[in-house]
């Protein structure tokens, strides 16, 4: 574990949402900012595909008759764009996010700027794993649900794993498995909690939204960027928590002294210590020169 990390344990859940919150407002506006931006360019590309095709928005309730009425190939076109610009600055944001909170964790300036370039350099890879963790997931839940849950959590730190160790895929959902191992009880409850609180938060972040009126689509996108940060924050986390599990402790390096007299016709070694006797030049152990 690198010096200076700031999670030197395993985290119980009550540390583990203080930490969360912690280092998510030690950088809330670079998070924010990352989210805003993003939240901001899809609402105008949106905007001007909509435009462009020449459609009539759907509201957010619409009803049958507006449904049937629309022009759905339209429709599909301008959610295609927008769902495929989504897609890449989503993987941005989150994989900034998780490397800003690594650098606060390391006791390191957080840089947004180096971090959207890191993560821009990384897409493909982050598309791949998430793409296989998906796929591994869902036959999972296809299978008997259950299935797909445990693999859910074996797999949920590979991510992280890629971003911070630079590992490749098959390696990151290894290691993935390896951290959360033994904990996958405490790894549900952890996402669970924090997925709660999330969803309570954009529960309320709509209601709000929605007194807005002609304006609910812009405040429930900036809502959104308040609170969207904390997940990969909490992700980030909760994979130094495991990291800090597995790493044995550092034991205090003991300086060795000589000692004070050595057995007639014998010397010690200067570097290690090793007994030797008095007309040799090299040391038997280490294989340093010995002063004449």
């Amino acid at each position: 574990m690198p010096d200076g990390v700031q999670i030197t344990k395993e985290l119980s859940i009550e540390e583990f949402l203080s930490q969360t919150y912690e280092f998510f407002k030690r950088d809330f506006m670079k998070y924010f900012t990352v989210y805003v931006v993003v939240e901001a360019i899809i609402g105008v590309v949106a905007t001007i595909a909509t435009a462009s095709i020449g459609i009539t928005k759907l509201p957010p309730s619409p009803t049958a008759s507006q449904v049937l009425s629309a022009d759905l190939s339209a429709i599909a076109k301008q959610e295609l764009v927008t769902g495929l610009l989504a897609l890449i600055l989503g993987t941005i944001a989150v994989g900034t996010t998780i490397k800003m909170a690594s650098e606060a964790i390391e006791g390191r300036q957080t840089d947004l700027q180096a971090g959207v370039r890191f993560t821009t350099s990384k897409i493909l890879r982050i598309w791949v794993l998430g793409l296989l963790v998906g796929v591994i997931v869902l036959l999972g839940l296809i299978a008997l649900i259950v299935p797909g849950i445990i693999l859910a959590i074996m797999l949920c730190l590979a991510i992280p794993v890629l971003l911070i160790e630079g590992k490749g895929i098959t390696e990151s959902m290894t290691r993935s498995r390896k951290l959360v191992g033994g904990r996958w009880l405490k790894t549900f409850a952890f996402f669970f909690v924090l997925g709660v609180i999330v969803a309570v938060i954009g529960i309320i972040g709509s209601l709000i939204g929605d007194l807005f009126g002609p304006g609910r689509t812009i405040a429930t996108d900036l809502i959104s960027a308040l609170y969207s940060p904390i997940v990969p924050v909490g992700l980030t986390v909760y994979y130094y928590s495991n990291v800090a599990r597995l790493t044995p402790p550092a034991q205090p390096q003991q300086a060795w002294t000589q000692p004070s007299t050595a057995a007639p016709g014998m010397k010690f070694c200067p570097s290690c210590g090793n007994q030797l006797g008095a007309g040799a030049m090299f040391c038997s152990k280490c294989g340093a020169r010995q002063p004449s």
